[in-house]
């Protein structure tokens, strides 16, 4: 009988003490999740004050104005398509050296952010000259971005009239000769 209680107060002590344990570790993670929370909240206020404004007015990089840029050209033939989101795609993970799913996500937020931008040559002229003045754009990397753009003009076959100008307002704003 005497080994019976000294089990069952064994048992019990372990019991206590693992319960003890679970309770410490559910204080962790949340302490962990609040914590998470904090760290995210620079990044989410930086969100909802773009999502607030929308428009191109809340771009930032010149990676994102190079992405309205392609879909401005690939849209200037009609409703964007498969063949022209890939070309834009491998641009952007080739140029950037971005994995898939980030250029995935530069091509959606591209789209979000023109997507009441107006007329297709004011998009063009206001991102080109977004790009050009950002410091240290090289006259390289200019270049750069007109191949991008004439790579995803030619996506569906030879570009057409409406490509072909809005490539030509780059390259004026720009200074690139052809």
């Amino acid at each position: 009988m005497h080994i019976v209680a000294i089990l069952l107060g064994i048992l019990g002590f372990i019991a206590v003490w693992y319960w003890r344990l679970q309770v410490l570790r559910d204080a962790a993670q949340d302490g962990r999740k609040a914590i998470e929370t904090v760290a995210n909240l620079p990044r989410k206020m930086r969100f909802k004050n773009k999502a607030g404004k929308g428009g191109l007015s809340v771009v930032d990089d010149p990676r994102e104005a190079a992405a309205i840029l392609m879909l401005e050209i690939a849209q200037a033939r009609g409703t964007l398509t498969e063949k022209q989101e890939a070309a834009i795609r491998g641009e952007i993970m080739h140029h950037f050296e971005f994995p898939e799913g980030d250029a995935n996500e530069l091509i959606a937020q591209a789209g979000w952010l023109s997507r009441n931008a107006g007329a297709s040559h004011v998009v063009m002229s206001r991102m080109t000259d977004f790009v050009r003045k950002w410091p240290g754009m090289s006259g390289k990397e200019l270049v750069d971005l007109d191949g991008m753009l004439v790579t995803v003009s030619e996506a569906e076959g030879n570009p057409t009239d409406s490509q072909l100008d809005l490539l030509t307002i780059y390259r004026e704003k720009t200074g690139l000769r052809v």
